[in-house]
């Protein structure tokens, strides 16, 4: 109950027991002012009646005297008049009923009028003739009692009314600093931090609302420097200062973990890209010119490839960068190898170099090869373009490609029809938490059988860029969410279950609406529902994915941040996102014993997390090793072939 209710109520109690005790002594006072009225007019009609009645009684004239009597009595003014003899014998009476019409019975058996009886002493000479007693009829007091009661209800009702309302408008306003700072705790456990500016009037409510405030400013300062410093560890540890990409170490590790994750890097590209002469250059032109050669390459090779999703750009020494790209082989690799080639030369005219000779670059599809092997049919592609000419480029088409090569045409047939004849497969991992190993939900991974080779199947990281292309990733999540959604309801699926989401995906309305229709049917499903992004998709359509979250959260759905640190995006915008769960990319946490910076970087993250109410989960835990180290650093829990492997 809230308590401006409570103060209400209490309010009313109040009121109530002043009203009852008011009323009570008003009434009580009236009855006895009013039995004393009826006193002193039994004791006129008394003496009256006895002066005039004694002459008649003295004669035993009955007829005159009962004539007086009616007279008087009809009047109903008298309840009861009786004349007695000295030996108290009754020689005329008269008795009314008790009867008084307007006021109810229940009212004059609670506040019930005793009429005094009155006498007075008929006198012949000084000799006692008789009595005459009298009894006022108490009707006209009841009815004045019961006006006055009504009266003092009525106008006590009004005021109490006038008075409650006054109240509940003053309350409300003596409340509202309790209701803002109500509205702060909530955005404060929603990872906003605003601050009151209204000071209350009263003083405890001013003291309550400076504490919030404060609270407020210093929890925003705290979640702040430890968000700069975590980013400032990043830049040191994984970025290069010249160009901002991302170094040699990261680039190795993202590469490392990539190669070894087959269900996330099935298909993809390797390019190396290298700068001519840049040693003469720095030579001629120094240092400072050099470094800002390497800066513009790197903002060159960024533009050319800003259209490929999770791509990896890094600078690794010298005149040497690196791409790799998760989906991109066959012919898009050279188109975005050409592209790529092709912006940088156009550094010549915009630089003034003094060599339209810009850079050479060599590419590799990813085929199975390990990290080094990758390496080096990479750099002899590059080799293979330096001995071609000015700014070539050379891809390469060693290794046996994954799956067959097909038009974007024969993609979209046979994901459509993999969707429609429901001949998909779902593959489930299972996320163990650190702290007892218990189960904290599963993720899902499409695969959809291959035409080509009957036995095997394609994984999604082969098909779904191709699904992206031809646009019809909408179709894919439909049918996977559905076959979630019966797996859960049916039981064959225990706990929660992750869902990936496409990026674009999120600035689909309908694709939102069809959600929200079907887990408002399905509302048990919904509450076991986690729908996952990958970061750099959160990051490009974050205001869409604020939409989803605000619409689909009511359900019970929660929602995960696919791969993060991939990019080197502010730690900031975790706050506007309000996830509920943080999988770290798998090259954090590799060989982690070995590695301080991920060390340091995980911990930093945990706590900024934690702070945010998030879950922190690593990926790729292929080692008992690592799995120890993440459970000292305060991740949350992990998905990996060592933990379980896909069912």
């Amino acid at each position: 109950m809230t308590l401006s209710r409570q103060m209400m109520i209490l309010v009313v109690m109040l009121v109530m027991v002043l009203f009852a005790g008011t009323l009570a002594i008003s009434v009580l006072n009236t009855r006895d002012y009013l039995e004393t009225q009826l006193a002193s007019h039994a004791q006129d009609a008394a003496s009256s009646l006895g002066l005039s009645a004694t002459a008649h009684v003295e004669r035993d004239d009955q007829a005159m005297v009962a004539a007086m009597v009616n007279a008087m009595f009809h009047r109903g003014d008298y309840l009861r008049i009786r004349f007695e003899d000295l030996q108290g014998k009754a020689w005329i009476e008269r008795v009314a009923e008790l009867r008084v019409n307007g006021v109810p019975a229940w009212f004059m058996r609670v506040f019930a009028l005793e009429p005094p009886q009155r006498s007075a002493t008929m006198m012949a000479g000084w000799r006692q003739v008789g009595q005459v007693l009298v009894t006022s009829h108490p009707g006209l007091a009841y009815r004045q009692l019961w006006q006055t009661s009504v009266q003092t209800l009525n106008l006590f009702l009004v005021v109490a009314v006038l008075a409650l309302l006054g109240g509940m408008v003053a309350l409300r306003i003596l409340l509202r600093p309790l209701k803002a700072v109500e509205s702060q705790a909530q955005a404060i456990s929603n990872r906003e931090f605003p601050v009151v500016e209204a000071r209350p009037f009263t003083l405890e409510f001013r003291r309550v609302v400076q504490a919030m405030n404060t609270l407020s400013s210093k929890v925003q300062r705290m979640l702040g420097d430890a968000e700069r410093s975590a980013a400032i560890l990043r830049h040191q540890a994984f970025q290069d200062p010249v160009t901002g990409l991302a170094n040699r170490r990261q680039f190795m590790d993202v590469l490392t973990h990539r190669v070894s994750d087959p269900e996330q890097f099935a298909a993809g590209g390797l390019m190396l890209l290298q700068l001519r002469h840049l040693k003469a250059f720095n030579q001629a032109r120094g240092y400072p010119a050099g470094d800002h050669l390497l800066a513009e390459t790197a903002r060159a090779l960024l533009a050319a490839l800003q259209d490929e999703a999770g791509a990896t750009l890094a600078h690794l020494s010298g005149a040497d960068f690196a791409v790799l790209l998760d989906s991109a082989s066959g012919q898009r690799l050279r188109e975005l190898a050409e592209r790529a080639v092709g912006a940088v030369a156009a550094l010549y005219g915009t630089l003034q170099l003094p060599s339209p000779d810009v850079a050479h670059l060599g590419a590799v599809s990813y085929a199975g090869q390990t990290a080094s092997e990758l390496l080096a049919e990479a750099d002899m592609a590059l080799r293979e373009a330096q001995r071609d000419g000015a700014n070539a480029y050379v891809v390469s088409g060693r290794g046996v490609a994954p799956v067959a090569a097909r038009s974007a045409s024969e993609w979209r047939t046979l994901i459509e029809q993999a969707l429609h004849r429901q001949c998909f497969t779902l593959r489930r991992q299972a996320v163990v938490g650190c702290a007892a190993g218990e189960l904290l939900h599963h993720e899902v991974f499409l695969r959809i059988p291959d035409p080509e080779r009957p036995d095997e199947q394609i994984a999604a990281a082969v098909f779904m860029p191709m699904a992206e292309g031809a646009g019809i990733t909408a179709l894919v999540e439909r049918a996977v969410t559905e076959r979630v959604i019966a797996e859960l309801e049916s039981g064959d699926c225990p706990g929660r279950v992750a869902v990936n989401l496409a990026a674009p995906s999120l600035n689909d309305e309908d694709l939102l609406q069809w959600f929200q229709d079907k887990l408002e049917a399905h509302p048990a499903a919904a509450a076991r529902l986690i729908l996952e992004l990958p970061e750099y998709g959160a990051m490009a359509h974050a205001r869409r994915l604020m939409t989803w979250i605000e619409r689909l959260r009511p359900f019970g759905v929660e929602f995960s941040l696919d791969h993060f640190g991939r990019g080197f995006a502010s730690f900031a915008y975790l706050r506007s996102l309000k996830a509920d769960y943080l999988k770290v990319d798998g090259s954090f946490v590799q060989n982690l014993r070995q590695q301080d910076a991920n060390r340091f970087f995980l911990r930093a993250l945990a706590d900024i997390a934690h702070g945010l109410e998030m879950r922190v989960i690593a990926e790729s835990v292929e080692t008992e090793d690592d799995w120890l180290v993440l459970s000292e650093l305060g991740v949350d829990g992990g998905r990996g072939y060592w933990l379980s492997a896909p069912k």
